[in-house]
């Protein structure tokens, strides 16, 4: 049984979520002047039911249905839907709905959906206006709105006259006639839109009133007359009394009581059907002060009570009438002989009047301090902008300061490494020079003691032979014998090699002779007596005293020999 249940439910469910689902069918990926009409009547549907829960149980899957599809523009809708919604029924909530409406403008105009974009612009102006009393918001909120809709024709977007009207009323309400004109002008130049009658007739019956509010009767009769020829479609008998009433009020201002009378006649039974009792209020009004000119003071009383009935059971806004309606009953009051009502309803007109009056100061001054409050925030706003754009500009220059002084570092560096290296290089090319130079005159030095050497060996085999060849032998001893330039040059090999060995000696042991320093750089070489005989030209005994001489110069110690001497300095 339960089971059975259940499976019922289940498919009541299902049954019902389809029949959801299939309402939304005709709207995917459609473009807004193709869902407009169908999204009116969910609009309207939705709007008309109070229960806040289902209807935004409703939005929510309509939200999830049209994302599940990739449809962006009706997700965004949906969201637009539930934002009016509020604004309607929950209009207390001024911050939820202000960041949801400002959200979805940001969302639209990011995502270039101008005609949604237009829309959300238009509810938030108008919540601002009606709901929020924020005048100046609303007025920036329409300034944008305007702007968008400057670039899309009524092809985009079929109701742009409503729009346009809207923005045209808020200058209207604070008698900017001129701008209003203007936007009420652009609206009846657009293309006609047969389902947005009441746009153009709108149109044409505010620019009648202002050119009267203007005193340009002529004009007003133009624009009222333009609407009895039934330009626009619609319910056009509703419109063709309010045009007749204007006809009439004009004709009234002029002093034509007997052509005023049936005009205004025909806008009271109409507007008493519509039960627009304040627009019916204001023709009789206008009808009790021509009977009044007229002397038929019983006449002018039945209308005054009846007009002063559909007062006080019409919409807060009519009762702008209440100063008419009592100059008309002073007028009726003296005109019967009764001063002292006459003086009562006297102070209740100008009550009335200073009452609009003041109502009009408030609207004005409120505006005018929201103006310069959100000059004062937009002044923090700009201040903390700059502030920061400030801050970043310091992080800027701070970081490419940084970047600019690590730039010249690494760039110090690597030059100062680069000299370092080529420095190192060149030291050790200098290194490898002296090394080379040493290894030369090393070689050189060795060369030159192992000829010296070779040559002495062969002087002496030359003498033990029988029968030498002087001559031979004594080119051999000359050419082995050291001169003044060999020694130079000597000395040359022999400070390379040695490094400042000689200037050393010389340092320690100023007493030494020439011969001595000679005898010292040949032992230090490694020859023996001979060899230095043969070198130096003289005997190998001369060779010994040269060394005995030495000997006792230095004062070599007993433990050490001459050549440990030598070694030493």
């Amino acid at each position: 049984m339960n089971r059975s249940l259940t499976t019922f439910l289940f498919i009541l469910f299902a049954l019902n979520a389809g029949k959801a689902h299939a309402q939304w069918e005709h709207l995917l990926h459609k473009t807004y002047p193709q869902r407009y009409k169908d999204l009116g009547k969910i609009y309207t549907r939705l709007i008309d039911n109070r229960d806040s829960t289902s209807v935004f149980r409703e939005i929510a899957s309509m939200k999830e249905w049209a994302k599940g599809r990739h449809d962006r523009d009706l997700e965004l809708e949906s969201d637009l839907l539930k934002a009016y919604y509020l604004t309607t029924w929950h209009r207390n909530q001024t911050p939820r709905i202000a960041a949801m409406l400002n959200e979805l403008v940001a969302k639209t105009a990011e995502q270039d959906i101008k005609q949604l974009n237009a829309r959300s612009l238009k509810v938030l102006g108008d919540y601002y206006w009606s709901d929020g009393r924020n005048y100046e918001l609303a007025f920036e909120t329409f300034i944008q709105m305007e702007s968008i809709l400057n670039e899309l024709s009524t092809d985009e977007f079929p109701d742009k006259s409503y729009a346009l009207s809207n923005i045209a009323h808020a200058y209207y309400n604070f008698s900017d006639y001129k701008k209003a004109l203007s936007l009420f002008g652009q609206i009846l130049t657009l293309k006609f839109n047969p389902d947005m009658y009441a746009g153009h007739n709108s149109a044409l019956v505010m620019t009648a009133v202002i050119y009267r509010k203007l005193g340009k009767l002529d004009s007003s009769d133009h624009y009222f007359r333009r609407v009895l020829r039934k330009e626009s479609p619609g319910n056009y008998k509703t419109w063709a009394a309010i045009a007749q009433g204007g006809l009439g009020e004009n004709a009234y201002l002029r002093g034509n009581y007997a052509e005023s009378m049936p005009l205004l006649q025909a806008n009271i039974d109409e507007a008493i059907l519509q039960k627009d009792y304040g627009l019916a209020a204001q023709s009789l009004i206008t009808q009790a002060d021509i009977h009044l000119k007229n002397n038929a003071f019983d006449k002018a009383g039945q209308l005054v009570n009846t007009a002063r009935h559909y007062l006080d059971v019409t919409h807060p806004e009519r009762y702008r009438h209440f100063q008419d309606l009592y100059t008309i009953l002073v007028k009726l009051s003296a005109a019967r002989g009764n001063p002292k009502l006459a003086e009562a309803y006297l102070d209740s007109a100008m009550f009335a009047k200073d009452s609009m009056n003041r109502k009009y100061n408030e609207k004005l001054m409120l505006r005018a301090h929201q103006k310069m409050e959100l000059q004062k925030l937009r002044g923090k706003m700009e201040k903390a902008e700059s502030d920061q754009k400030l801050k970043i500009t310091e992080r800027n220059l701070s970081l490419i300061l940084v970047l600019l002084i690590a730039g010249v570092a690494i760039y110090v560096y690597r030059t100062q490494r680069k000299r370092h290296q080529q420095a190192q290089l060149l030291k050790e090319l200098k290194i490898r020079q002296k090394e080379q130079e040493l290894e030369n005159a090393t070689l050189q030095l060795s060369e030159f003691a192992r000829n010296i050497s070779e040559k002495s060996k062969q002087i002496e085999a030359l003498e033990s032979k029988q029968g030498p060849d002087a001559e031979a032998l004594m080119q051999l001893r000359e050419s082995t014998i050291l001169t003044q330039e060999d020694w130079d040059y000597f000395k040359k090999l022999f400070g390379k090699a040695h490094g400042d060995y000689l200037h050393r000696l010389r340092e320690k042991f100023p007493d030494l002779t020439q011969a001595e320093i000679r005898f010292i750089a040949l032992a230090k070489l490694g020859l023996g007596y001979q060899e230095m005989s043969v070198t130096l030209g003289i005997s190998s005994h001369a060779v010994r005293t040269t060394k005995y001489r030495l000997l006792k110069k230095i004062d070599v110690p007993d433990d050490q020999s001459l050549e440990e001497v030598m070694m030493q300095i």
